[in-house]
């Protein structure tokens, strides 16, 4: 009797019996209105990839905030989602109350979800643009958001609030060194992308201002970091097939694909750090990838696949930097040990 007691004390109210709705984080009696108890979530982030018409529960919020509720002064009218308005007797009122209702309702919400905080949530909005278009993964695009706030409290006056949380998404991509890292023209590109004037200059000095305010370290990317992303570029051009064929090579892409990546990784373990001498990781990669075909082509007697053109129009490098850092540093360093 006692047990089936409790049972009845938890799902309804300890005062009337009544049943126990939750709202707003707190367990309330439907009937007498008692507060019963409090809903205690965990802090996150979240990104919205819905319009400001959504629910009132989807906005960008900072670490330590509650991400699925938003408060606001007074109460909601009706229920969040509410698209038809009762009146306190349970009944719809008429047409006109309920147009002058959604209006108040749609106009309350944005406000609400936006006031005191318009920068910040237009610019965690083009975080998420900025993501999406460069297919960052979430621990880049939420470490980015963190980064931001931080400086931006830490900070009295932002320069450029654009150019800022472009140097976050930089910093932070570094910071996860993950297999395909992005470099710093490509994210200037994808701001270009949606009409803002951002350009590496202005990401640079950005981080030479704020980076103090963050306290990590991140160590600067290497060749082997860009080699798995610039390879399968190369592989994925239109025209490599018919080359491998005009060549008169019996390789499938993939064998070719599999050969060049150890070849490339074999030069890159002789090319030591001296050697590289501070020179661009990301050229130099795609430096290596021509060279690492010359090589095959001269271990299997066969002519070579690549040329600085293709490598060129498939990784975006100039064509140009690939012909000086393969002559001036690796063709006397590989190619004539060979003969």
């Amino acid at each position: 009797m006692e047990k089936n007691c409790e049972i009845v004390l938890q799902n309804s109210c300890p005062e009337c019996n009544s049943k126990i709705l939750i709202v707003s984080h707190e367990k309330i009696c439907s009937n007498c209105g008692l507060v019963i108890d409090k809903v205690f979530q965990e802090t996150s982030y979240t990104f919205d990839d819905s319009s400001l018409n959504g629910s009132l529960n989807k906005q960008y919020v900072a670490l330590g905030k509650r991400t699925d509720f938003v408060g606001g002064l007074g109460s909601f009218i009706g229920y969040e989602k509410a698209r038809h308005f009762k009146d306190i007797s349970g009944n719809l009122i008429n047409p006109n109350g309920q147009k002058l209702f959604r209006r108040l309702k749609k106009n309350y919400s944005q406000f609400i979800r936006i006031k005191d905080h318009e920068t910040e949530y237009r610019i965690f909005n083009i975080l998420n643009k900025i993501s999406i278009f460069l297919d960052l993964n979430k621990n880049i695009r939420h470490n980015a958001a963190y980064y931001y706030k931080k400086i931006i409290k830490s900070e009295e006056k932002v320069i450029n609030n654009i150019s800022l949380i472009a140097f976050c998404i930089f910093f932070a991509a570094r910071k996860e060194n993950h297999n395909a890292p992005i470099n710093i023209n490509e994210i200037s590109k994808a701001f270009q992308n949606f009409g803002h004037r951002v350009n590496p200059r202005l990401i640079l000095r950005d981080g030479l201002k704020y980076k103090n305010h963050l306290a990590v370290k991140s160590e600067p990317h290497q060749c082997e970091d860009y080699l798995n992303r610039l390879i399968s570029e190369v592989i994925s051009h239109e025209i490599i097939e018919k080359r491998l064929k005009k060549k008169g090579l019996t390789w499938s892409i993939e064998m070719f694909k599999n050969k060049l990546t150890l070849m490339s990784r074999k030069i890159l373990t002789k090319l030591t750090k001296w050697k590289r001498g501070g020179r661009n990781p990301f050229i130099l990669t795609g430096a290596v990838i021509y060279l690492a075909d010359k090589l095959l082509a001269e271990k299997y007697n066969q002519k070579s696949v690549l040329t600085q053109k293709l490598i060129s129009e498939a990784t975006d490098i100039a064509e140009y930097s690939i012909r000086d850092h393969y002559v001036n540093l690796l063709k006397p360093l590989f190619m004539q040990k060979q003969k």
